[in-house]
């Protein structure tokens, strides 16, 4: 008699053995919680004979447990429904609040004189727990939730070697849960990635076609965002008259909340354009413009803003918070006093000045952000002004700026940018 008692006892533990490898088996190949969670709990019920069986998961940023999914075999579907809708607990609160707290498995024999039992899920399906195990699912030191299962069906309640199998299951459930989040993680990664591509497909139509100017005067630009889109912008737009309208800008910041605001800059620049002769007109009345959008979101822009005539080589220019650009004459740099005037967005009433320079054949003006003077090496070095200079007294133009690009990102090396860039240049040649 004892011998087949002790036989019986094996082969049920043999048989738990072989479902707690099945469920390995099975909950390696479902990736999304959606489908692995009833799975967990189709197993948990089978492996230990109850009646109903729940999984609820801890909410870090809540502090509470919610019910992720139910396993009823009368109500059904219907206890599933009623749970998630109706039913979370705060950490401590109720049976399974006390187990997330303490991070301890308990084994109620008789639910209903535990003075830690949360009657209220009872209530609610109509369901009569009477007795029940409830495990911590746990990863190292996190809790992620906790399993219960619910009235034992081969016995008054459940006992020692339902509570082993069950821990056992709860450490399964715990890697699924986190590679199951794991490859969520991926593919909202993946997701943004191409989001990001779609993006920055999208930010490099804004960048203009360089058009052929006339009267042996050419131009050149380039905006290389440090990230997927950027908030650099330029822009070289015709004019009735012959005149060109060129600029470079900065928004602050970098990534996608700077790539918006720079189209929506461009758009006002561009609408303002056919309203004002004067490049210090212009840039008031599209700071007056885009001033509410960028005060809102603590977004302000700096700009250099100029109108160029190829017929005579003059350059009408005005600066928002931006360093003057570098004039490239016969003789080497030329400079051009600073001028003073706030950046876009820092306030409404702002005025703004002009200057004006003519630029003779064989003479060159580069207007760039500061992803040029603040590129840094490996060293954590700036490429800085000194950099910029030498390079324009080695080298013989115009033009300078396409080779100046090539020199920061030699200077560069293996760094990555840590800032957009963006550089423009307009040159005269003899005609």
């Amino acid at each position: 008699m004892r011998s087949d008692k002790k036989e019986e006892k094996e082969s049920k533990i043999a048989g738990r053995l072989r479902q707690l490898i099945k469920a390995n088996q099975s909950l390696a190949h479902i990736e999304g919680l959606k489908g692995l969670l009833p799975e967990l709990l189709g197993l948990v019920r089978d492996v230990t004979g109850a009646e109903a069986a729940s999984l609820l998961l801890y909410d870090p940023e809540r502090n509470v447990l919610k019910f992720a999914a139910v396993q009823d075999e009368v109500l059904g579907e219907k206890a599933n429904e009623i749970l998630q809708k109706a039913i979370e607990l705060k950490m401590g609160e109720g049976i399974a609040g006390w187990v997330a707290e303490n991070r301890q498995s308990i084994n109620i024999e008789d639910a209903q004189t535990d003075s830690r039992f949360f009657k209220k899920a009872d209530k609610k399906t109509g369901f009569t727990t009477r007795n029940l195990l409830c495990i911590p699912i746990l990863y190292g030191e996190e809790i992620l939730g906790v399993i219960n299962v619910l009235n034992s069906k081969d016995k008054p309640y459940f006992d020692a070697e339902d509570q082993e199998i069950l821990e056992s299951f709860a450490d399964l459930g715990a890697v699924a849960i986190i590679r199951s989040r794991l490859l969520e993680t991926r593919l909202k990664q993946q997701k943004m990635q191409i989001q990001l591509e779609a993006a920055s497909k999208i930010q490099s139509l804004f960048w203009p076609k360089i058009p052929e100017m006339g009267e042996g005067s050419y131009a050149w630009a380039v905006s290389i965002p440090a990230a997927f889109v950027g908030g650099d912008l330029y822009d070289v737009i015709p004019l009735p008259d012959g005149d060109w309208l060129v600029y470079v800008a900065d928004v602050s910041d970098k990534g996608l909340s700077a790539a918006l605001i720079m189209a929506a800059l461009s758009t006002r620049i561009r609408s303002e354009v056919p309203l004002h002769d004067e490049v210090d007109k212009l840039l008031e009345a599209v700071n007056r413009d885009v001033y509410d959008l960028m005060s809102e979101e603590g977004f302000f822009a700096t700009i250099i803003l100029g109108k160029y005539s190829p017929a005579t080589g003059k350059i009408q220019f005005t600066l928002g918070g931006h360093f003057p650009p570098i004039c490239i004459g016969r003789d080497g740099v030329s400079h051009i006093p600073e001028m003073k005037g706030i950046s876009l967005g820092i306030s409404p009433e702002a005025t703004y000045r002009k200057d004006e320079i003519t630029l003779s054949p064989g003479e060159s003006i580069l207007f760039m952000t500061d992803g040029i003077t603040e590129a840094e090496n490996v060293q954590d070095e700036l490429f800085g002004n000194r950099r910029i200079l030498d390079y324009i007294q080695k080298t013989e133009g115009p033009p300078w700026g396409e080779g100046l690009l090539k020199e920061v990102k030699g200077w560069r090396g293996m760094k990555e940018a840590n800032d957009d860039t963006t550089l423009m240049e307009i040159w005269r040649v003899e005609k």
